[in-house]
C-alpha cells in the first residue's frame, strides 16, 4: 500500500470516529463534564476563580483526549462493524492511528477554546510553549485510552471503568491540585511516573513563567510516554483482536 493510500485510510477512519463518537454519552460525561466539575470543585474549594485556567486545561486535555479511544473498538465489536473494517484493506495499526487522531483532535479543540476563554478574561499564556504541548499531550493521552480499549470485551463500560480507575488517581498526584513541591517524597516519586505530571508542569510554565522540572525534561518525557503508549496500544489491540472476532 502506498503511503498516501495509508494516510487517506487513517484520515477516513478518524473522520468516521469523530462523526459517530464525539456525541456519545461516555465521551460527553467523562471527556467534558467530568473535568469541568472536578475543576469547579477545585475552584470553589480554593476560591481562586479564573486563575485556575491552567488546572482546567491540564485535566481537560487529559480526560477529553482519552475519552473517545476507550469506547471505539469495544463499541464497534458489539456492532459487528469491526469485522467489516478488518475485511477490507485496513490494518489494526490504521484503526489505532485513526482512533487516536479523532480523540486527540477533540482534546485539542476543547482545550483551545479554554485557552481563548482565558485570554478573554485577561489570563494570557505563552502560546509557543502551550499549543505544541497540547498537541503532543493530546496524542499521548489518546494512545493511553487505546490501551484501555484493548480489554477483549464488547461492552464499552468495561474499558471506560478501567480508564477511570487509572485516570482519576493520576490527577491528584500530578501537580494539578497539589503543587509538586508540596507532595511528600514518597508521592513525588509516583508523580514522576504519571504522563500528566509533565504536561501540567509545562502548562504552569506557559501561564506562570516557572516550572518544577526543566522544560526540556517535560517535553522529552511527554514524547517518550507518547511513543510507549503508541507501541503498547498497537501491540495490545493486535493481541486482543482475535478474541474479539
Amino acid at each position: 500500500m502506498k503511503y498516501w493510500d495509508y494516510i487517506e485510510s487513517v484520515i477516513a477512519l478518524s473522520l468516521k470516529d469523530a462523526k459517530i463518537y464525539f456525541l456519545k454519552g461516555p465521551v460527553i460525561i467523562l471527556g467534558l463534564l467530568m473535568p469541568f466539575f472536578l475543576w469547579l470543585a477545585f475552584i470553589i474549594g480554593n476560591r481562586i476563580a479564573m486563575s485556575g485556567v491552567p488546572a482546567l486545561i491540564s485535566i481537560t486535555v487529559f480526560f477529553t483526549a482519552s475519552a473517545v479511544t476507550p469506547v471505539v473498538i469495544p463499541w464497534e465489536t458489539r456492532q459487528r462493524s469491526l469485522e467489516m473494517l478488518l475485511s477490507g484493506p485496513v490494518t489494526i495499526g490504521m484503526i489505532v492511528l485513526g482512533d487516536s487522531i479523532a480523540s486527540s483532535l477533540l482534546g485539542i479543540l476543547i482545550s483551545l477554546v479554554l485557552v481563548g476563554i482565558g485570554f478573554l478574561f485577561g489570563i494570557g499564556a505563552n502560546l509557543l510553549i502551550l499549543i505544541p504541548s497540547i498537541v503532543v499531550a493530546s496524542s499521548c493521552y489518546s494512545f493511553l485510552g487505546l490501551i484501555f480499549s484493548s480489554v477483549p470485551s464488547d461492552v464499552p463500560a468495561d474499558a471506560v471503568m478501567l480508564a477511570s480507575a487509572v485516570r482519576l488517581p493520576l490527577i491528584f498526584i500530578s501537580g494539578i491540585f497539589i503543587p509538586l513541591s508540596n507532595l511528600p517524597t514518597y508521592l513525588l516519586g509516583v508523580a514522576f511516573l504519571s504522563p500528566l505530571t509533565y504536561f501540567a508542569d509545562i502548562v504552569n510554565l506557559s501561564y506562570y513563567g516557572g516550572s518544577f522540572l526543566p522544560p526540556i525534561l517535560d517535553a522529552i518525557m511527554l514524547i517518550i510516554f507518547t511513543l510507549i503508549f503508541l507501541y503498547a496500544s498497537i501491540w495490545l489491540n493486535r493481541k486482543a483482536m482475535l478474541r474479539r472476532l
